[in-house]
């Protein structure tokens, strides 16, 4: 019984680590949608700090502890919001998962640098990790220990356990009882959302990243006396933690505070009550590795319903400007020749052997082109198939099997391994995939590897020397940097050839949208499984090659953190592009050698990869891409320069013809009642409360808005009807900030908020209920009504208005039906009406009855003096509502009139596009396809009036 407590007490110890751990990645990944991998870096620089400041400057426990944990981890986390974290909101996963990646190698590395320039410039007699024995913790020191019913307890011990409790109280009331808690779980539910009910996001998110950065300072200062302040073991301690996190789903801070309860207690019990694993090296270190991959198929499974059009990832940047091919093909080659060059008559025998090892470490990184940059999965293995392959190949030539077929057998262990690792494929994606990948990775290392007969530690690993292939013999370093050119020039063109395949086009359509994939024809499953195969062929085969170029291979040569930074390195050049592969793999093998020369320190590579990670997280598509789309941008800018003075000599010479009007025949400029004229007052007094002046608009170089100009009054309803895809949306997210302004002015109240972000925006007045619901699933009724109606009194009144929420206060807002959400999304705004309400598709999918309630409500905030500005597709639903209705057509206001001017005839040509048939001067479909293609920059046209209304 005694075992059992003190197995139970030791686990409970090492749980509480975990729990704070795993709680504090939680919450900066709900608040960002990023799985921070550096959370053990800033702990390890916590930790690093406190323990500088109690034994070498001699401050007290409490007051280094304050300034390390409560002073120093949050303002650290700030910093890195600030310059990284908030970058990534919409990068791809590869790049959400490499930029923490980059960090984890730098925030410890710069720690260590800086203690170095320090002593070297000011002689401070800073104390190395190496020296540091004693490690004080925020207990006394030495701790003391007490022995209750036989169970051993010391005041470290004592000290994780009242974290861990006060973690856990702390966290849940400011979630669940505080305001900013309540902000906080919004943005984590719909970040653009949350914006528009007036809470800042990036405020929120900063808040977010300083109380994960805390949790992460006091587990560093907690781990440090237990663990020793080593960098690779706060690394594993965090990822040991993730099992907690995938048991609270990425989202739930109470279940990650018990997984991580739970599962060190289940370590330590299964450690000490398995005797099978006392004669298995690495097994202990495993098991949180095991549960990891098994909660994973548990918990992370995506088993949501998925619409066939949803874009899982960003489609490749476009081949910015019209470069030829033969440019490239002489670029790259004068490059290649230059390296050639170099490394077969220039360089000596050590840079030589550099350049071999960067060319097989291209072989290598041109892995993580396929399955990363072409199949869109992250594989965090890689390092385990090129020492699989490797061992495998040794193992072959000890057994005097030629070199080649040594080769072939350890590609095809890695290609099988590849094969084993694309099962969790087939049922996870994304992070998810990640974390399975990374588990396999470890148990890899620390349980397959460490067997006897795969380490062969008494003989220090496999020999495997360079071979001679018929009277070329690869051990001389010239031959064997034309060897490897060779093949890295076959293993590039079969990886191009593959992208512009049938099969390169399949995996790129998985990638965008595995629903419309498989809808087509496509097997998701054998997609995934060739590109992980490809992918593991192409590491084991280079994995030889690269062994063979130092002449032997251990188990411990590629640990599962080389892979990880290999695949940092990959990204960082553009992991979409092979050409980057080459460019990394020899920049991870030279650079370290130069950094070497230019400053006397180990730890400025690690630097330059923080350095390298914000980089990445700027220019989410790599090195490659930024270079390409600079010289696009000059070459643009010149041609720009070039047309505008053709235009300016152009327009010095007198032409003898009119220009085209861009008003169409039988149709007048708006006037002051419509929409597009100058803010002005109406006949009633009503003021301007929304003005919209030139507008163009773009998602990323496409633009989609082309000169829209509107004005809306108080308590008038302006109607925008069109097609899907017109531009009705985008007008909407224009007016609230969600779509930039490329050109033109938008004025709320007479301010211009252009320039503004929509939180800013919400408060000169404008309120916006988007297509899909303007609701907080994830929230119950009454913290919805909350964001915005923060006084129980006007919730009370809310429930007044819709009965139907009184009754359901208590229920997640995403269980209610279509109707019971819409109702929800329109009550705040009817208890605290805005001055600008935008409406976006109020009625799809709602019943008849329902579309009239919701109709009905915003007749009530028209009577309020509301302004609403309504979109929707269907025109017969608006023409009961609105004053003015304006028709869009291909990003411009085709026409525009007061509803009584507007006839049946005219909507249906509008909608049809019908040109051919005549139905009066004015509003005739002839004038509406003139206005429609016309490129009028001053506004839409209003057809003359006609006799009936529909």
């Amino acid at each position: 019984m005694e075992e059992f407590l003190n197995l139970i007490v030791g686990g409970a110890v090492a749980g509480g680590l975990y729990a704070i751990l795993a709680a504090g990645v939680v919450l900066t990944y709900q608040t960002s949608g990023i799985f921070n991998f550096a959370h053990g870096a800033v702990a390890f620089a916590t930790a690093y700090l406190f323990v500088q400041l109690n034994v070498t400057a001699g401050v007290p426990v409490v007051p280094a502890a304050i300034i390390s944990i409560l002073v120093f981890a949050p303002l650290l986390g700030l910093l890195l919001d600030r310059l990284v974290y908030r970058r990534l909101a919409h990068a791809p996963v590869a790049v959400k998962i490499v930029v923490p990646i980059g960090l984890l190698i730098a925030v410890p590395g710069l720690c260590l640098f800086i203690s170095s320039r320090l002593n070297l410039w000011f002689h401070l007699d800073i104390a190395g990790i190496e020296d540091l024995f004693l490690i004080p913790g925020l207990g006394p020191t030495p701790k003391r220990t007490w022995t209750l019913g036989g169970v051993l307890l010391d005041s470290n011990q004592i000290a994780v356990f009242g974290a861990a409790v006060l973690t856990a109280i702390g966290l849940w009331v400011l979630l669940q009882r505080t305001r900013l808690g309540l902000q906080m779980r919004a943005v984590v539910d719909r970040r653009s959302l949350a914006a528009l009910r007036g809470i800042d996001p990036d405020r929120t998110s900063a808040v977010s990243w300083m109380l994960g950065s805390f949790l992460a300072g006091l587990a560093g200062v907690l781990v440090a006396p237990i663990f020793t302040l080593n960098t690779p073991v706060f690394t594993t301690v965090v990822l040991i933690s993730t099992p907690a996190v995938v048991f609270a789903r990425f989202r739930s801070m109470p279940l990650a505070l018990a997984g991580g309860l739970l599962i060190g207690v289940l370590q330590n019990l299964i450690v000490g009550y398995a005797d099978f694993a006392q004669s298995i090296s690495g097994f202990s270190t495993s098991v949180p590795f095991i549960l990891l991959l098994g909660l994973l198929f548990v918990f992370a499974v995506d088993r949501s319903r998925r619409a066939g059009a949803h874009a899982d990832d960003d489609p490749p940047p476009p081949s910015y400007g019209t470069e030829s091919k033969r440019r490239k093909v002489i670029a790259w080659t004068v490059w290649s020749v230059v390296v050639l060059v170099f490394a077969l008559f220039v360089a000596d025998e050590y840079w030589q052997s550099l350049i071999i090892r960067g060319l097989a470490l291209s072989l290598v990184l041109l892995s993580f082109t396929v399955v990363t940059g072409v199949g869109g999965m992250v594989s965090l293995a890689q390092a385990a198939f090129v020492t699989a392959a490797g061992i495998t190949a040794g193992w072959a030539v000890s057994h005097h099997w030629p070199f080649a077929v040594a080769l072939l057998l350890g590609t095809a262990v890695a290609t099988a391994m590849g094969v084993l690792v694309s099962l969790p494929a087939r049922r996870l994606g994304g992070l998810p995939l990640a974390l399975a990948t990374l588990a396999l990775a470890y148990l890899c290392q620390n349980l397959f590897f460490q067997l006897s007969g795969v380490s062969r530690n008494d003989f220090g690993g496999w020999v495997l020397s360079p071979p001679a292939l018929g009277p070329v013999d690869l051990a001389d370093p010239r031959s064997m940097i034309i060897f490897l050119s060779v093949v890295l020039g076959l293993a590039l063109l079969l990886v191009s050839n593959l992208i512009r395949s049938s099969s390169g086009r399949a995996m790129a359509a998985l990638r965008s949208t595995e629903p419309g994939a498989v809808t087509i024809g496509i097997s998701a499953g054998r997609t995934k499984t060739a590109v992980f195969a490809l992918s593991a062929a192409i590491a084991g085969f280079g994995g030889v090659l690269l062994a063979s170029s130092s002449g032997r291979i251990t188990h411990l040569d590629y640990p599962v953190e080389t892979g990880l930074f290999w695949l940092a390195t990959v990204v960082l050049f553009g992991v979409r592009r092979p050409a980057a592969a080459v460019i990394a793999g020899l920049s991870a093998a030279v650079s370290p050698e130069i950094l070497s020369h230019v400053a006397e320190t180990s730890y400025l590579p690690q630097v330059l990869s923080g350095l390298a990670a914000i980089n990445l997280a700027q220019n989410s598509d790599g090195i490659l891409a930024l270079t390409a789309q600079q010289r696009f941008e000059r070459r643009r800018r010149r041609e720009q320069r070039a047309l505008r003075r053709e235009t300016a000599a152009t327009a010095a010479t007198p032409v003898g013809v009119t220009p085209n009007s861009t008003v169409p025949v039988g149709a007048t400029p708006n006037s002051a009642a419509a929409v597009g004229a100058p803010g002005t007052e109406a006949s009633d007094g009503a003021s301007t409360v929304l003005e919209l002046r030139g507008v163009h608009a773009a998602y990323g170089a496409v633009e989609v808005l082309h000169g829209v100009s509107l004005t809306l009054r108080a308590g008038e309803v302006l109607a925008l009807i069109g097609a899907n895809g017109a531009g009705k949306s985008t007008i909407c997210g224009v007016v609230t900030g969600g779509v930039p302004v490329t050109r033109g002015t938008v004025r709320l109240g007479g301010q211009d908020v252009t320039g503004l972000p929509p939180h800013r925006r919400v408060r000169s007045g404008a309120f916006l209920i988007p297509e899909g619901r303007g609701i907080f699933p994830a929230l119950t009724v009454d913290e919805n009504l909350s964001l915005w109606l923060p006084s129980t009194d006007d919730r009370d009144a809310a429930y007044r208005r819709f009965a139907v929420l009184g009754r359901r206060r208590g229920q997640l807002a995403g269980s209610l039906s279509g109707g019971e959400q819409q109702m929800l999304a329109l009550a705040p705004a009817l208890v605290k009406p805005p001055a600008v309400l935008i409406v976006d598709e109020p009625s799809l999918g709602l019943a008849p009855l329902v579309v009239a309630e919701v109709y009905g409500a915003l007749e009530e905030l028209r009577a309020t003096g509301t302004a609403i500005l309504l979109v929707e597709e269907k025109a017969h639903d608006v023409v009961a509502l609105a004053d003015t209705i304006a028709f869009m057509a291909v990003g411009r206001v085709a026409w525009a009139a007061r509803t009584a001017d507007v006839d049946a005839d005219l909507l249906v040509h509008s909608y049809l596009g019908i040109s051919d048939t005549p139905t009066g001067p004015a509003g005739s479909p002839a004038a509406l396809a003139g206005s429609t293609t016309g490129s009028s920059t001053t506004g839409p046209t209003v057809p003359q009036p006609v006799k009936e209304r529909p």
